[in-house]
This record gives C-alpha cells, structure tokens and sequence, in this order.
C-alpha cells in the first residue's frame, strides 16, 4: 500500500492506494482546472509531484517548459503516481462571479433561495420579504471534467458532475444564508441554467443533448420537493424553470423575463455571450431565439495563458502612442494571465495597431517560451499565440454569425435593432468598443449596448415569484427556434465573420 501527501494552501490530506493512481484522481475535488476534460491537449493542470511518479509522458514533455520540468511540476491529467509521493497544487485565487444587476423578487413569502449554475460560475442569492439579502459564488467545479458542455458530456460521468454541483450549492446555499436563517425556514429554492447544466443537476443522462436530433430527457419548469436533492431542506419546494430546447436553456428564458424585452415598441436584441452564446430578438411582437457554440476561449479556457477572472488576470489593454501595449490587472497586481475581457480588448488593440491583418495572422510575430508565434503583453510576461487569436476568430464568428443570421430569419437589418442587451458573466465586463472592433457583435450595435449584469440570476430570483412563473413559461412556449446548425444562412456568416475589418 502507498500513499499521496496531497497539498492545497493550506490542507493535508493523505491518500492510501495500491498500484498505480492517475493524479487528476486525487487533484480533482480541490478544483484543478482542466479544461480539454483530461484530454492532454491544454496544460492547466500543472501541479508540483515529487517522489514515486511514472516518467514524463510526450504530453508533458510538449506542454511543459524545460524549468518547469526542473522544478517539478506535472500534468494531472498524464502523471501517475506509482508509490509513495507529494502533490502540492497552487493556492488559486477565488475567480470573480457576477453578482451584480440582480433586481429584488417582486412577491414572496420567507426565505428563498435563486440560482444561476453558469458553465463557469455559480452564483447563489438569498432573498426574504421580496428583497435580496445576500450574494455567493464560486468557479463551478464540474470544470475538471471539461471547460464546455460538450466536453463534460463526453466525459459520461454524469452522476459525479451531479454529487459536483449539489455539494457546492449546499455550501453556497448556507453561505447566503449565514446566521440569519435555517435551512427549515427556506420556502422556495429556484434553480436555473442551461439544459445541460439542469440536466447535470438532476443526474440525467445527457447524451442525447450532443448528438442530432440533440433531445434533451426534459426541457423542466416544474417543481418538486427541494429534499429530493438537499435533504436538508425538507419545507422547501424546488422549481426549475422552462427551457427552449437543448442549447436555449432556462438561463436564457430567466434573462428575458428579467429583462423585459417585449415592453415598448423597439426591437431588441438580448445576448448571453459566454461558452454557449444564448440570444432572442423580439421584433414586431415575435420572439426568436438561437444558440451558438463559442466555446470557451472568451472565459480564458483553451488559451494558452487565459484564466479565470481573478486577481491577477490582465482585464484591460490600452495603446500607447507609439503603439506599446499598456496593460492592467484585476486587483492592480503582477500578471498571470488573460481572462476574457482581458483578450478580447487585446486583441483589438492588435487589430488597431496593424499588429494583426484581415485573416488573423501576425504582422512581425514575436516567439513564445514554447517556440510558437506569439506577441508579448508589454513586460508583463504573459503573451497571446497565434493559436489563441484563432481560438478568438471561431468564437467571434459564431456569436456575429449567430446574430447576423437571426436578423435576417426576421428581415431585420442590424440597423434597425434599437437596443443591444448584454448579460452574463463574460458578456457583462467586456469593453463594447473593443468588442465591435473584433467583429463580436455588428458594429453598428456598440452605441446601443446596454449591459445587464447577470439576468439569468436576476430572473431566477424574480421567479420565486409564482406568477412570474406563467411568465416565463409563455416566454417558452412562444419562442420560435433558430437552428443554425442546419442553416445555410449561418454557415455562409461564419466563415466570413472569422476576418477581421482592418484598415
């Protein structure tokens, strides 16, 4: 018998085995990110090993530097242990969650509880008397198996993504509710996300979702007793509101009840821009909906130095005027990486200066640790690769496309749409002007951009509301779908919005 000494801030655990024992087994509770799902594609899952460990795979040896090597670092995903050794996983800094552009519940009784579980993020509410009392998130932890849905899918390990995600909200749930209730006081919990996601959230199989004619087992709003999934909460009743269909989920129907879009007489455009880019127009009393897979390069997976958005992740680039770059951090310390807003303004700056031309290649390229074509931010130490700023144009084309498509199912030129709603973790920090100038969204949207905050949050706690709820469910039953995976329209955008405008 061996044994892992396994290290986290300040944590010891030590863990008994016999044979040989995959690191990623033992890493993944602490929240190890691996975005390619252990697929040894992305190299985030580096961790110090010492000791009794299997030899560098050809993985590590590719993604990892000749001083990491020295220094011991691993990936968690290649390594095994194969007798007694150490795993010291970094302290990681607590990614930031939007909490923010919540409004209050418009009519409860006692304490309830509204939830957004973001592919990313999770983010938890505790209201009473129709107010907010308090806000919590967290990264959501199902991200060892996958940055994406898709991904996590094919992990098929849907009942642990299940025990994932419960036991997070349990801790969330009495985070928010501190010392100012019992779990016996809560009356009404509501749950939101994307069909997947509920589908995670319930221990569904969701296998049917990844694959045509993509039929989810339920598409929800219904409700039922909260202790089938928190036994501690035995007088609460759990809703889950309606979804679309597969990739139209229950966070996009709560962002349009919060967001009101069918009052008045303008056209408007709402969108979730994040790993799965969720949109609705409202138009002339119609209501379209649409999902776009970006993937999750615009929330810092699947770059070669993105992050979450946490302290010490590069947020802003300016120009100077000699055309340096001029970079800022959250929390104003030393930079460790690109979080999505941080990308998306460097790369327009790239775009401004003549850095990048029209097909995304770099002018005058610079060369990274690992010997690709790169541009270094300034001295910050920390460079965008060519192979990132085309993980940037896949998903930038498929937002626009998505957009420009939906326009046209409605005859609606991108002119004519009077307000542009942004909402969603990502899409709620990025810089609108920046976003124009990468071909994100049409240009001419970037003066009608109003910002939401995380509408689906929002919508969630307004569903604690029980007549909210019949709003929400013709939301649904009156959305007509966009499928763009079958839509010409949409292929024939994609491509041509993977350029970049330049002068």
């Amino acid at each position: 018998m061996s044994v892992i000494q396994v290290q986290a801030g300040e944590h010891r655990e030590e863990i008994a085995f016999s044979g040989e024992l995959l690191l990623s087994s033992v890493t993944a509770p602490y929240g190890l990110p691996m975005p390619c799902g252990g697929h040894h594609t992305c190299g985030k899952c580096r961790v110090k090993a010492f000791g009794a460990l299997s030899p560098l795979t050809e993985e590590e040896k590719r993604l990892l530097s000749p001083q990491e090597i020295a220094e011991g670092v691993r990936l968690a995903c290649s390594a095994r242990a194969v007798g007694d050794c150490t795993v010291i996983l970094a302290q990681g800094d607590a990614a930031e969650v939007l909490l923010e552009g919540v409004r209050d519940a418009i009519q409860t009784e006692g304490w309830g509880i509204a939830v957004d579980i973001g592919t990313t993020t999770l983010a938890v509410y505790a209201c009473f008397g129709g107010k907010v009392v308090r806000g919590a998130g967290r990264l959501n932890g199902q991200s060892v198996h996958g940055a994406d849905v898709i991904t996590r899918i094919g992990a098929k390990q849907h009942l642990e993504l299940q025990r994932i995600v419960v036991s997070q909200l349990e801790e969330l749930f009495a985070e928010v509710l501190a010392k100012d209730a019992s779990q016996d006081e809560v009356k009404q919990i509501v749950i939101t996300g994307n069909t997947t996601m509920l589908h995670f959230l319930m221990g569904y199989d969701p296998s049917s979702i990844a694959v045509s004619p993509f039929t989810p087992q339920s598409l929800f709003g219904e409700e039922m007793l909260a202790s089938h999934l928190f036994p501690a909460y035995q007088n609460a009743a759990l809703y889950l509101p309606p979804c679309v269909s597969a990739y139209v989920g229950a966070d996009m129907v709560c962002a349009m009840t919060a967001s009101h879009l069918w009052e008045g007489n303008k056209t408007v455009l709402l969108a979730d821009i994040g790993t799965n880019g969720e949109m609705a127009l409202y138009h002339d009393g119609n209501l379209y909906t649409c999902s776009t897979a970006a993937g999750p390069a615009l929330e810092g997976a699947c770059i070669h130095m993105g992050m979450a958005a946490a302290p010490g992740a590069i947020d802003r680039v300016e120009l100077g005027s000699d055309n340096s770059l001029h970079w800022h951090t959250i929390g104003d310390g030393k930079a460790k990486g690109l979080c999505g807003s941080g990308l998306i303004s460097l790369v327009a700056r790239l775009v401004e200066s003549g850095r990048i031309d029209e097909t995304g290649a770099l002018i005058d390229p610079e060369e990274a640790p690992d010997g690709e074509d790169c541009v270094w931010i300034g001295d910050s130490g920390v460079f965008l690769t060519q192979q990132d700023i085309r993980q940037v144009q896949l998903a930038k084309s498929a937002i626009c496309a998505g957009i420009l498509t939906m326009l046209e199912e409605c005859g609606q030129p991108a002119e004519e749409i009077g307000e542009f709603d942004i909402c969603g973790g990502f899409g709620s920090y990025i810089d609108p002007h920046a976003a124009a100038v990468i071909g994100l969204f049409p240009p001419v949207l970037e003066n009608r951009v109003k910002v939401l905050g995380n509408a689906a949050g929002s919508g969630a706690v307004m569903l604690l509301d029980q007549e909210m709820r019949k709003t929400a469910m013709h939301l649904r039953d009156s959305a007509k779908l966009i499928e763009l995976s079958t839509s010409p329209v949409f292929m024939e955008q994609y491509i041509e919005q993977m350029y970049f405008e330049t002068e």
